[in-house]
């Protein structure tokens, strides 16, 4: 944290999930009070998903030609107005919302793969892996300190200003996080991508497909790729077995429900402290170990053990998830080119968002016919199997050599 170019990346990204986690509750509410669908709620959620699979490899483009500076304060500024105008557009049509959340985070995919690309360019290649630790730490803090300081602020503002007032002034508050990341990112310098000035639709659909044949060529890249995949697929599936789970125990079930996600946001944040101090060089093996340790886990899940023991059994899932997490994305940064980084970080969003989305129905269709204890069983023995047969794969144990193999950093 004593580097100020890392620290200013770090800063921004933990200012504007604050301000998410407080847009979030904000929604909720909104949505609550004027309409109590759930329906209505589930469709908001879809339009905030479509981005990422219709826009994600083309955001990785231009995170590859422009410079990333620019895109991640292009992208704050470019969510103010949309964070700003749901209290008041949706007293006039509430299919504005979906428009509205459609255009917040179609500006936010140009974000992430833009500060994930540039952590090599501010830090040294020693400490990849710690910075890309850190780096997931504002998304786990704001699950367990964002939500909790979001429902205070929205209720405050609420109970001082009334319903409408109050919300419309918690949705300005969100809108500020963005604004103040902007001016956070404001002197960070980053070096020149050096890219060609031709913009036509034949170079950039040229460089697109090229982002697609580096990450299917690539062999370490490509078989990451795969691993990081099955991890999201168990997760999907777990989150609506989750559901199933808390409300099938004598316990009552928003509360079991609320502390096993607690235990979630424990565990994230204890895996990003701790591979940020190992900083191991074995990056292979410590994705096989999470990806073993979350299968072992939801096959523990699946016994029904006694709440306490589930809790902790989620924390370690979080724990995992971590573990196999971070050092994926070294891997990326380490073997992909500066000029192609934004690309394959794209495309392996929108892959790995469409496997969440998939997993999600399909746990939901395995819990209702299998309970959610045996449907937690098939998925974490499932991924356990899974993930000993990739890493009997050749590029697999490479990941463990990238220095024997010489391959510099992309910075």
């Amino acid at each position: 944290m004593g580097n100020r170019r890392f620290a200013a990346l770090w800063g921004s990204d933990l200012v504007a999930t604050i301000g998410d986690r407080v847009h979030r509750v904000a929604l909720a509410a909104l949505v609550y009070e004027l309409t109590g669908s759930m329906t209505v709620a589930g469709l908001a959620f879809l339009a905030s998903g479509l981005p990422d699979l219709l826009l994600g490899p083309l955001a990785g483009v231009v995170v590859d030609r422009v410079n990333r500076r620019r895109v991640m304060i292009a992208s704050d500024l470019a969510r103010v107005l949309p964070v700003v105008l749901p209290p008041i557009a949706a007293e006039y049509w509430i299919g504005s919302l979906y428009l509205l959340l459609f255009m917040i985070n179609a500006a936010s995919i140009l974000h992430r793969p833009a500060k994930m690309a540039s952590i090599p360019a501010v830090v040294p290649p020693s400490q990849l892996t710690t910075a890309n630790s850190l780096s997931s730490l504002p998304e786990s803090l704001g699950d367990i300190g964002g939500y909790p300081l979001a429902g205070l602020v929205v209720g405050g503002l609420v109970s001082v200003m009334g319903n409408r007032h109050g919300l419309e002034a918690a949705f300005a508050a969100a809108a500020l996080g963005y604004v103040v990341s902007a001016l956070i990112l404001w002197p960070l310098w980053l070096p020149p991508l050096g890219v060609g000035s031709d913009r036509s639709i034949r170079v950039e659909w040229r460089e697109l497909v090229g982002g697609v044949r580096f990450l299917v060529d690539q062999p370490l890249v490509r078989t990451n790729t795969l691993l990081v995949a099955l991890g999201a697929i168990a997760i999907g599936m777990a989150m609506p077995l989750l559901v199933g789970y808390a409300y099938a125990r004598p316990e009552r079930g928003e509360v079991t429900y609320s502390l096993l996600n607690f235990g979630i946001g424990v565990g994230s944040v204890a895996g990003a402290l701790l591979v940020g101090t190992l900083n191991t060089l074995r990056l292979a093996t410590l994705v096989v170990l999470g990806l073993v340790v979350m299968g072992t886990c939801l096959t523990g899940l699946g016994l029904e053990p006694p709440l306490w023991v589930g809790v902790m059994l989620t924390g370690l899932t979080g724990l995992g998830n971590l573990l196999f997490l971070v050092p994926s994305v070294t891997i990326v940064q380490r073997v992909t080119p500066a000029n192609l980084m934004g690309r394959v970080f794209a495309l392996r969003s929108m892959i790995l968002f469409t496997a969440l989305i998939a997993a999600n129905g399909l746990g939901g269709w395995l819990g209702d016919n299998l309970g959610a204890g045996r449907a937690f069983l098939v998925v974490g023995s499932g991924l356990i199997i899974m993930t000993v047969a990739l890493s009997l794969l050749p590029a697999t144990r490479q990941a463990d050599r990238l220095d024997d193999l010489l391959l510099e950093p992309s910075g």
